[in-house]
């Protein structure tokens, strides 16, 4: 029996006794009707108290039955009690919440549901047992397309750990990016597995890798050849002439092209065994003999440019450990870089510098304007018509692969200066 069913019952039966037992005792007359009537309002007051207190009670345990069942329909009236009807107001709210936010959750999970099966992508959904509970269309598709796609792919894709990554290859060749994470449903942490076929991006990659190892290599075989041949044409044209002075002009001249030219091929060599730019080969190296020697190999065709070539360098020897090979490539990309951006009679200085130990190029031409200085050491990025945008990048990264910071800026008075500073 229910309490509001009790709580009736008990008025029924204590009014009625109290109505019997006031006939016998006050026997017939008026008194017996003022009790009659006392009754009366007794058990009105009593219906009005269940409508106040048990009523409600009752319609909010028929709520918390229909909340039980996901019904978020039944709502409690107004019962005229401040106390009842505050609770009423809290449970009606809670109601309304709970019903908004079951409608924007089944329209959340219907999107998500769309998404994940319109995705480019596969994506495999875990139970709590670490099973496969569910899979998008695009997991069908290649379960379907390759025979071999579950024991290659989604076999070990499983058993990769939370936030591991890696690259799985298909029988047909097909690069499948795979990657394990976890979600929480319910309190509780589950799987699931990202799949996505790389196979066009890696294959761009390549190429973009290739590429850039093709331009960077020919970018500075042109600029050493260049500089070398220059070097050569000159004693070719004062041999022609006869010049007594032949032999004095040869030893000046072979020893930087030669130099040059012995570095470039150890340079190339490295480049071709590991195609990528090869760890720098570090000894204690002179940074002053290291700008004399750089500045020789392009004095020749500076002069042939009407460019003058100055040095301001330390007094006593800048030493480094570095490797001699690259830092002179990258003060041989500068010079070249200066030569190209300036015109007929101007000036390039070499200076060095002991603490902190590093050089400075600096030349009189047009500058480095503020919108593009962000971008010089980016790859594949020139300001010349017909640059290939890898000189500065090769620069930046034998820079970098010795630990020194560097700088490409244009001061107020109009020179550009080309900063390299290594650690002590």
């Amino acid at each position: 029996m229910s309490a509001p069913t009790k709580y009736i019952a008990y008025l029924t039966v204590l009014h009625l006794l109290i109505g019997v037992m006031a006939y016998f005792v006050i026997g017939r007359g008026p008194v017996l009707l003022l009790a009659e009537m006392v009754l009366l309002l007794s058990a009105y007051l009593g219906y009005r108290l269940y409508e106040v207190l048990v009523a409600p009670l009752n319609l909010l345990s028929r709520g918390v039955g229909a909340l039980a069942d996901q019904d978020f329909s039944v709502k409690m009236r107004p019962t005229g009690s401040p106390e009842m009807d505050r609770l009423g107001q809290v449970y009606n709210r809670m109601i309304d919440q709970l019903r908004t936010e079951r409608v924007t959750g089944r329209q959340r999970e219907e999107f998500l549901d769309r998404l994940v099966g319109a995705a480019e992508v596969g994506i495999v959904i875990l139970d709590f047992d670490g099973g496969v509970e569910s899979a998008n269309p695009w997991v069908s598709q290649r379960r379907e397309a390759d025979p071999d796609f579950e024991r290659s792919v989604l076999e070990p894709a499983l058993r990769l750990g939370v936030g591991e990554k890696r690259v799985f290859t298909t029988a047909d060749n097909r690069r499948i990016h795979g990657e394990y994470a976890t979600f929480i449903d319910r309190g509780f942490e589950r799987g699931f597995v990202v799949l996505q076929d790389v196979t066009a991006d890696l294959l761009l990659a390549e190429k973009e890798a290739y590429g850039k190892v093709i331009r960077m290599m020919a970018h500075e075989v042109n600029n050493s050849n260049a500089a070398i041949v220059s070097l050569l044409r000159s004693l070719l044209e004062i041999a022609g002439d006869g010049d007594p002075m032949l032999p004095d002009l040869t030893n000046e001249y072979l020893p930087p092209a030669i130099h040059r030219a012995e570095n470039l091929t150890g340079f190339m060599r490295n480049f071709a065994r590991v195609v990528r730019l090869p760890a720098p080969q570090k000894t204690r190296t002179d940074l002053n003999e290291l700008l004399r020697s750089a500045g020789g190999v392009v004095q020749q065709m500076l002069k042939e440019h009407d460019i003058a070539l100055s040095y301001e360098l330390s007094s006593r020897p800048v030493w480094v450990s570095a490797d001699a090979g690259q830092l002179e490539q990258v003060v041989i990309n500068a010079l070249t870089n200066a030569r190209e951006s300036i015109s007929a009679g101007g000036r390039i200085i070499l200076s060095s510098q002991a603490s902190p130990p590093g050089f400075t190029i600096s030349d009189d031409g047009p500058g480095v304007s503020p919108g593009v200085a962000h971008k010089l050491f980016s790859p594949f990025f020139s300001t010349k018509i017909t640059g290939q945008g890898v000189g500065l990048t090769l620069s930046r990264d034998i820079l970098e692969g010795h630990g020194a910071t560097y700088r490409l800026h244009t001061d107020a008075g109009g020179w550009t200066h080309f900063t390299a500073t290594f650690p002590r």
